[in-house]
């Protein structure tokens, strides 16, 4: 039976029915089905917290309910469920490596100039603890795939201990050649985490053909899981080093026991995960996909029509893409915030824009629930309102 996707989809969401969400990869939006089972969880732990917590969570209870939705995840991403952890958000994980590695003065830490702003602050963080020093890659834009992975090449030097690339950039949307970057890192014997927080449900997965040492992603985004839920993995040799972000009772276990307990929290939404791959399936994902290219193709179109360009090539394009609009001036760090406000308060549109060197980029995400009509009346907004600096 063929899934019918765009505004007929959205009743399988809570999303206001009266706006536009184009925004998806910033926060990801809950299923009904996923919410209620994660409700059903949270009724579940009140009814008895003590057995919930002992029998459920706690790593001495053996094959736990939690371990068991781990095992799910790891299932679709490729892997043991003994090389996953969860952790609350992909940044909580990428702080977890960064702090599990032993960094000296002359270490070199890579990142980009597309690097989430949260991360590239725990580098500098590490780097003023331990003496080390981040290097700062800077990738061309308009962007392509060889001239991505040229500027990763020029970066990569015998004293970077730690490569951090973003499989899906933030402010960009560029889809990274993940596994061209990391055969350069072994080359002169870094190590590699890859933040792919927007990655998992968005992009096919398969972990052990990336080979590199460390994963993390969001499955509260793409994947559809309830807020709160994302994964780290690490590959057998770099589980030895891995820390949980919290000492706690059972730190003695090493990776992946040790973070699957550090208090008292509510893990309802790890548990849920099962009922979001459950979901995820539900929408016949190679069905999914196309559809979301198919948008994101027309939202190309209706972009170049008010004059905005793509920041790469299709080969670096994914379900979410970038478009720099024309502008007058060198953007200011209000002029996204204003944009954004400006098409919410008044058309009902929500839609992700960033101040990113000195152009004024606009984000679109194409989801399931999006349809050609949501794109067009951005479009038109624009068209009609302008933006900052135009």
């Amino acid at each position: 039976m063929a899934i019918a996707y765009g505004r007929s989809a959205r009743p399988l969401w809570h999303l206001a029915p009266d706006a536009i969400f184009l925004n998806h990869g910033s926060f990801g939006a809950c299923p009904r089905e996923v919410f209620a089972e994660q409700e059903r969880l949270r009724l579940e732990m009140e009814a008895q917290p003590d057995r919930f917590f002992r029998d459920r969570i706690m790593p001495d209870a053996g094959d736990t309910a939690l371990r068991q939705a781990i095992a799910a995840l790891a299932r679709f991403v490729g892997v043991p469920g003994e090389e996953l952890a969860l952790a609350e958000n992909a940044t909580l994980a990428v702080q977890a490596v960064v702090r599990s590695m032993a960094f000296t003065p002359g270490d070199e830490i890579l990142i980009t100039d597309h690097t989430y702003n949260a991360v590239r602050l725990i580098v500098e963080a590490r780097c003023a603890e331990t003496g080390a020093r981040a290097t700062v890659v800077r990738l061309p834009l308009p962007a392509d795939q060889d001239s991505v992975v040229e500027a990763f090449r020029a970066g990569m030097t015998s004293r970077v201990r730690l490569a951090i690339v973003d499989h899906i950039t933030s402010p960009t949307a560029l889809v990274l050649p993940v596994e061209r970057i990391a055969a350069e890192a072994r080359k002169v014997g870094a190590r590699v985490l890859v933040d792919g927080a927007h990655a998992v449900g968005h992009v096919p997965l398969d972990l052990r053909q990336l080979g590199v040492d460390w994963y993390v992603s969001n499955a509260h985004k793409w994947l559809f899981a309830p807020r709160g839920t994302a994964f780290l993995h690490a590959a057998p040799d770099a589980a030895r080093l891995t820390l949980p972000p919290l000492v706690s009772h059972y730190v003695g276990l090493g990776f992946p026991r040790s973070f699957d307990w550090v208090g008292t929290r509510d893990y309802t939404a790890w548990l849920a995960l099962p009922a979001a791959l459950r979901f995820f399936e539900s929408l016949d994902p190679p069905s999914a996909r196309a559809y979301r290219e198919r948008l994101m193709r027309h939202a190309t179109q209706a972009m170049l029509a008010v004059g905005a360009r793509a920041v790469a090539d299709d080969s670096l394009c994914g379900s979410m893409r970038s478009f720099a609009l024309p502008q007058s001036r060198i953007a200011a760090q209000g002029d996204a915030e204003t944009l954004m406000s400006g098409l919410w308060n008044l058309h009902r549109i929500q839609s992700m824009a960033t101040a990113f060197g000195d152009a004024l980029l606009v984000r679109i995400s194409a989801q399931a629930y999006v349809d050609e009509a949501d794109i067009d009346a951005l479009a038109q907004a624009l068209a009609r309102d302008g933006w900052p600096g135009r």
